[in-house]
């Protein structure tokens, strides 16, 4: 194994993903292998069966432990959810005047006596606890200083950022890691570190705002001076996408297909032409148009954009404000994001990004998909903090197998050679079309047959079939607003012939 090894984990609302990366001379991460497993039992972030959820991770570390040869025993591991949040500090202490001579110019010991009482500083609520803390900014006689040591002042105030956590919530998430024999080398705010990887200097200093789309969690970091001042977690992805589709008599194994292969996040860059699938009665397709689905997963992307907004103002920028907005996170992967977003928050600068900056070319072969991008900033931060405990995996001595000749064949039983794992590869675009007739036809896997009853002679129409994943997702049953005359949509309509929204 080259350099020092950092292990990151990422358990999400939809995946756990595991990443192995290697800290080269020049600081740099070289990743040697990521890993994703889907997981259930994980709801806005928050673990609520540990079962579920340890089976995940115990599947996808044997699988990236088998690829590179390696033992995992150590990792950071990511914190995302409404019960992670931010708070500003302030404290100050007398400048001590330690020349004598009364000048009272700051020194470091004065910035240390600050920094511990930061440290003792008790919370209100005591099922929280502070995961980090990072200073701000400093004022010296109530004037703000880039840098307090060797200032001269008779008070010392400092801004500090505290980021807290439900104790509960981490506690949860260290026994189900532990179980699977993986410390924690430290528990890290996703949203904390969005930026690590997608954000140039340039973009913290002039201020930006990274907003990272999950499964059921969207994250949001504030960039300005510098560092981060604000970060929050939204009780929102793009899984509650799937419920608003399902909600308009979508089949619930062709919402995730629909959403990902079809789906808009902005109308009016929309074509409007015709998706076809199977219905699940009597053997009739169903069609919609891909404007339609384009406004159901509008309207619930405004909703996040909403929330975003808030948070926005919550940090407390200002109003003159105009940050760069970095789309990241698997929801940047959506069509036309960057349209709906620059006009919902107003901002003229929207760009959706992978994580770039920090990594050597190794980048390119493993970041398959922006749903990565958290993971991958997790290994960058680990990279600067320190490495992880990770041994080869232990090579199990056999005897050699003894040929099993039976009495009427020579022929030797041999093990067959498992294939290598592919490496994922983001889908095609689909090709987009003015023609409002035109039906939409996707690469051919294999045909998709609805169930027929027994008792039924009535055929297939002759639309063409599009062949979407099937996938289990959890829904929700939430109402869309957008078509007043859907809400009969799929009514059980016995007739062989298309219905369309």
């Amino acid at each position: 194994m080259k350099g020092k090894q950092i292990v990151a984990i990422d358990v999400g609302s939809t995946n756990v993903v595991i990443a192995v990366g290697a800290v080269m001379e020049d600081g740099r991460v070289d990743i040697l292998g990521i890993t994703s497993e889907p997981v259930q039992g994980v709801n806005a972030g928050r673990v609520e069966n540990s079962e579920t959820v340890g089976r995940a991770v115990h599947t996808a570390k044997e699988r990236i432990e088998q690829e590179l040869g390696i033992k995992i025993t150590e990792a950071y591991a990511g914190l995302s959810g409404d019960f992670i949040r931010c708070e500003q500090v302030s404290d100050h202490v007398y400048v001590q005047d330690e020349q004598n001579n009364g000048s009272f110019q700051i020194t470091s010991r004065d910035l240390e006596n600050l920094d511990r009482r930061m440290q003792s500083v008790k919370l209100p609520d005591d099922r929280e606890e502070i995961i980090t803390k990072e200073p701000l900014r400093f004022k010296v006689d109530g004037k703000e200083v880039d840098e307090p040591v060797g200032a001269y002042g008779h008070q010392l105030v400092g801004i500090y950022n505290f980021i807290l956590s439900d104790r509960a919530m981490r506690e949860r998430l260290f026994h189900c890691l532990a179980k699977q024999d993986i410390a924690v080398k430290a528990f890290v705010p996703n949203a904390l570190v969005s930026h690590i990887g997608v954000a140039t200097t340039e973009d913290m200093e002039e201020g930006a705002v990274v907003i990272n789309l999950g499964g059921g969690i969207t994250d949001i970091t504030v960039l300005q001076g510098g560092k981060v001042c604000y970060i929050a977690s939204v009780p929102m992805g793009m899984n509650s996408i799937n419920g608003d589709i399902r909600a308009y008599g979508i089949p619930s194994n062709y919402v995730e297909g629909l959403k990902v292969n079809f789906g808009s996040a902005f109308v009016e860059r929309t074509t409007d032409d015709k998706i076809t699938f199977p219905h699940i009665r009597k053997g009739t397709t169903r069609s919609i148009r891909r404007r339609n689905l384009a406004r159901i997963i509008e309207e619930r992307l405004k909703d996040i954009c909403e929330w975003v907004k808030k948070e926005i103002k919550e940090a407390g920028c200002g109003s003159r404000f105009a940050p760069m907005v970095l789309i990241t996170g698997g929801g940047a992967e959506m069509q036309n994001i960057e349209d709906l977003f620059a006009s919902e928050l107003g901002y003229e600068d929207v760009r959706s990004v992978y994580p770039e900056y920090g990594f050597t070319d190794s980048i390119h072969e493993h970041m398959a998909t922006r749903a990565y991008a958290t993971v991958a900033s997790l290994l960058l931060y680990g990279a600067k903090r320190g490495s992880c405990a990770v041994a080869e995996r232990p090579k199990i001595s056999t005897p050699e197998p003894q040929p099993r000749v039976t009495p009427h064949s020579g022929y030797q039983q041999q093990e067959m050679p498992i294939p290598p794992r592919p490496i994922p590869t983001p889908a095609p675009e689909q090709p987009k079309s003015s023609n409002a007739e035109v039906v939409v036809q996707p690469q051919k896997l294999s045909p998709v047959m609805p169930e027929v009853d027994d008792d039924t002679t009535e055929q297939t129409t002759d639309e063409p079939i599009i062949d979407i994943p099937e996938t289990n997702t959890n829904t929700q049953n939430r109402i869309g607003r957008l078509f007043d005359r859907l809400a009969d949509m799929f009514a059980g309509n016995d007739k062989g012939d298309d219905q369309i929204i």
